[in-house]
């Protein structure tokens, strides 16, 4: 006990130091750690369990400051105080301030896995119980750096065969294209493999996301379809089954507010031309809008109960959705 206490008061008193050295010109010129945090890491390792418990319900007050000195007690031999530390993170990660919140998820993370199962098991624990939290976290990291969020509506999931299983605001699918920032030390990939049961990831040319990369990213994400778009040009469909054997893609969900509804086109219509081309199935269509940008105007032409119909498409882009 006498050697733990020791060893705190060390640590505790070396992160006081670095803190006072922060550079004078920092813009966010760090504070010391306050003696009273100093004492409550200290009391979590007390012989009386109200001090124990005081200083569990007091530490959370001072945010990420503790965090670093909370994961040195998970190294020690007390599995009381490594469980009591996981507690203050989980309550900073549940305030969910934006200085602290990062910090004691990347903690949890850490702790996740720490070679003491009995940690770990609980920092997982924690990590589970505020699964909502951790993914509402990533989807505003992932639309910061450049990602497009889109989500499931009721809408969506009553015309979507299978989607019965899906509940409105969890995420359908993500658009990754050009303006995709979360590369640096692939941060921005970290929060996507947060994303529970996504549908599709849509990569659009000139993603900057590089092969490896990808590959680890699939893997973190087996039912997840990866679907490559040779630019951001979009129609705004989904396809049904049908019209193959003649040609023709069958339409199936028509996006609202994008390409296809602004032109009139409607679920169950058949499009057999796309400009000039003839269209053979679904694939063949993605492959011709590849080849436009979003802006470009193309004429399509369709069948509407049994009659030809031809409606002038201004293309969407993926990136603006």
């Amino acid at each position: 006990m006498t050697n733990r206490l020791i060893l705190l008061t060390g640590f505790a008193l070396c992160m006081t130091f670095l803190f006072c050295m922060t550079e004078a010109n920092a813009k966010d010129e760090a504070q010391p750690l306050p003696q009273q945090a100093i004492d409550s890491i200290l009391d979590l390792e007390s012989d009386d369990f109200q001090t124990r418990q005081q200083a569990t319900q007091k530490l959370p007050e001072y945010g990420e400051q503790v965090i670093d000195p909370l994961l040195k007690v998970t190294e020690g031999d007390s599995l009381e105080a490594a469980v009591r530390a996981i507690l203050v993170i989980e309550q900073i990660y549940i305030q969910g301030k934006e200085k602290s919140v990062g910090r004691a998820e990347d903690a949890l993370e850490k702790l996740a896995n720490a070679k003491n199962p009995s940690v770990a098991i609980r920092a997982e624990e924690v990590i589970d119980r505020h699964a909502d939290i951790r993914e509402k976290r990533a989807v505003r990291e992932i639309t910061k750096m450049g990602g497009k969020v889109t989500f499931w509506t009721a809408e969506d999931i009553a015309k979507t065969p299978g989607a019965s299983s899906r509940e409105p605001g969890q995420v359908r699918y993500i658009v990754l294209g050009k303006n995709w920032t979360g590369n640096e030390n692939e941060r921005g990939l970290r929060f996507i493999k947060r994303i529970r049961d996504l549908t599709t990831l849509y990569m659009i040319k000139g993603h900057p996301i590089p092969d490896l990369a990808m590959d680890d990213l699939m893997k973190a994400l087996p039912a997840t379809r990866f679907q490559t778009r040779e630019s951001d040009a979009m129609l705004g469909i989904s396809s049904q089954a049908g019209g193959i054997e003649n040609g023709g893609c069958l339409v199936g969900d028509v996006s609202e507010g994008l390409a296809a509804a602004k032109a009139g086109i409607q679920s169950g219509d058949l499009i057999v031309k796309f400009g000039e081309n003839q269209v053979n199935n679904f694939e063949s269509l993605v492959d011709l809008i590849g080849k436009k940008e979003a802006g470009d105007k193309v004429e399509v032409l369709l069948i509407r109960n049994g009659k030809p119909k031809a409606v002038n498409v201004t293309l969407s882009s993926w990136l603006d959705k």
